[in-house]
């Protein structure tokens, strides 16, 4: 076997995957010695971009980790993840792919193309997110408008989704422009078609969420995208083993039988009826995380204090900007830089009466509850719950108003809602086929039935007089 194919990719030990595969980028002359194109970067190229390191600074689990213990894994470990699980997703549907492009006489991309255009977006699809990244979203983006797109709803707030899609167009497009192959060991069908190059805007458009409507894509870029946006993604498909794994959490999936029986159909993304089952079995797991991880009563009592500080202490160190009028200042806004100021602000320091916006400093009352939260010790005890599974609409108000009402000052009823599956049965069936045995079309929306459109876990909080310490 040639010694030069070991050059050209390197190999990331992973406790869920096994081996991560990442291109390293060659010369001109290696390249050559390999059968391969000349090429300008390579995976290892984004991987090292200051844009992508950042995400080792950004938790994967927010606030979670001062529950579970051993869950100290970030957002840029999961990428490596999704990069993974999105390449395994290409090579599998690509024969599928090809032959039904070609059924409809349209243009056939290089396998290679296709592999690292889903390697690329799964890298690079939470490259957005902020501090404690969902509830950076949720207490801090969202008070901003996403920019201007014709290809989506207007009115629509920012997320870290949109950021992903400036960052991957304008701070890492020209590297995105340079890759000119897959990683693998057969040059034949890992390097790219000549004058192939991967469009940042590809990129951009797989990882938008909610999932933009482009007919100018290729129509091959439209089919995968519900693998970044549908019932089931490559990201969950990473988060819920990932999550489950660090945490101690036991799940059973089974992610190898849903992709044999996925393939691309003449109605995009399709699952083979046999493939069902694994399908349910996915979101009845990612199901049992959220409500024994995310949506953990200590986990939710954590938050309640977050969400009181949250907002003035990003204020504090970013100023009132737009991230996405501000890149290159929130490239350097990371968990890190927060919790080194919160520790600051614990201990008594960089107090003020009237902080200034980017001046560094909070009042008393935030930096009394970032102490508590550091140190574990929730000022919100649940002293009641109840548990709902329901339809789109169907939630029983009158056992949730039985908690009790809010009193912000000192109880807080709190909702805690995932969607088990998509609600709305035209959307969930839109977003991925399905072929029965005969060869017609079942509904996805009716195959799963036996699963909750949603799940909430309705909690009654009280404020304790001080800070208790939270145990689990």
């Amino acid at each position: 076997m040639a010694r030069a194919q070991f050059s050209a990719v390197n190999l990331i030990s992973d406790p869920i995957h096994g081996y991560v595969e990442l291109t390293k980028r060659l010369t001109s002359g290696e390249s050559a010695a390999a059968g391969l194109p000349g090429e300008d970067s390579a995976e290892e190229d984004l991987l090292d971009t200051a844009w992508v390191q950042r995400l080792r600074r950004i938790s994967q689990l927010q606030s979670a980790r001062w529950v579970f213990p051993t869950a100290e894994h970030s957002r840029f470990t999961h990428g490596l993840g999704v990069m993974h699980e999105a390449g395994l997703w290409a090579r599998s549907l690509y024969p599928s792919l090809r032959t039904t492009l070609a059924a409809n006489g349209e243009s056939v991309p290089s396998e290679g193309l296709v592999v690292e255009t889903l390697l690329v977006a799964g890298l690079l699809h939470d490259v957005g997110h902020g501090p404690f990244a969902h509830f950076f979203d949720e207490h801090v983006l969202a008070a901003f408008p996403a920019p201007a797109d014709d290809r989506r709803r207007p009115g629509k707030g920012l997320s870290h989704e949109d950021l992903s899609q400036l960052i991957i167009e304008r701070e890492l497009g020209s590297l995105i422009d340079g890759l000119r192959r897959a990683p693998g060991s057969d040059p034949a069908r890992d390097a790219f078609a000549d004058r192939e190059r991967i469009d940042p805007r590809w990129v951009s458009f797989l990882v938008s969420k909610p999932a933009l409507v482009d007919p100018a894509m290729p129509t091959w870029i439209r089919w995968l995208q519900p693998l970044l946006s549908g019932v089931f993604t490559v990201d969950n498909l990473d988060y819920v083993r990932r999550d489950a794994w660090m945490t101690g959490v036991a799940v059973d999936v089974d992610v190898e039988r849903l992709r044999r029986y996925a393939f691309i159909g003449e109605r995009g993304l399709t699952l083979y009826e046999p493939g069902l089952g694994a399908l349910e079995l996915f979101l009845r797991a990612r199901l049992f995380l959220y409500l024994q991880v995310y949506f953990h009563r200590t986990v939710r009592a954590i938050d309640l204090d977050l969400g009181e500080v949250f907002a003035p202490s990003i204020r504090a160190i970013f100023g009132e900007a737009s991230p996405a009028d501000a890149l290159p200042a929130y490239a350097d806004l990371d968990e890190y830089a927060l919790l080194h100021r919160a520790a600051r602000w614990a201990r008594g320091e960089d107090l003020a009466d009237r902080p200034a916006p980017g001046d560094g400093t909070v009042t008393a009352q935030v930096a009394a509850v970032w102490q508590a939260v550091l140190l574990r010790r929730p000022r919100w005890r649940s002293e009641a719950e109840i548990r709902l599974e329901y339809e789109a609409g169907g939630l029983d108000e009158l056992r949730v108003a039985a908690l009790g009402a809010s009193d912000h000052g000192d109880v807080v009823i709190d909702l805690a809602t995932v969607d088990a599956r998509p609600a709305d049965a035209t959307a969930t069936d839109s977003l991925l086929a399905v072929e029965a045995r005969d060869g017609s079309a079942m509904s996805l929306a009716a195959s799963l039935g036996r699963l909750p459109a949603f799940a909430t876990i309705a909690r009654r909080y009280r404020r304790q007089d001080g800070p208790v310490a939270g145990r689990g």
